[in-house]
């Protein structure tokens, strides 16, 4: 991960030595937090009325009478996300292998 993304979340690595701003990390938590909420507020609203339709990004459209998924799409949505998760993973172990101690 770069040091810019770490800086975002309040973590900085400088010669061996990892300072931690835990009001930035607080804060980049609790932004992801609210993010998450309202997404899952807006897909329960969406579900309770009857007029959620992700066929644009996942390939799934529901309404009050049907629901229809788009099996390509779908899969290449899913793909997508499997993708972004190994990158953020490799990032990570990255990331942690450059704190190791250099001998």
């Amino acid at each position: 991960m770069p040091k810019e993304t770490l800086s975002k979340i309040g973590i900085d690595i400088e010669d061996e030595k990892i300072a931690i701003d835990l009001e930035k990390t607080k804060d980049f938590f609790t932004n992801i937090q609210q993010h998450i909420e309202n997404t899952a507020q807006n897909i329960g609203e969406g579900i309770k009325d009857g007029s959620l339709d992700m066929s644009e990004n996942i390939g799934v459209t529901l309404d009050d009478k049907k629901i229809e998924i788009d099996m390509k799409q779908t899969k290449n949505f899913m793909e997508s996300i499997g993708l972004k998760i190994e990158h953020f993973l490799d990032s990570l172990e990255h990331s942690f292998s450059e704190l190791k101690p250099k001998k």
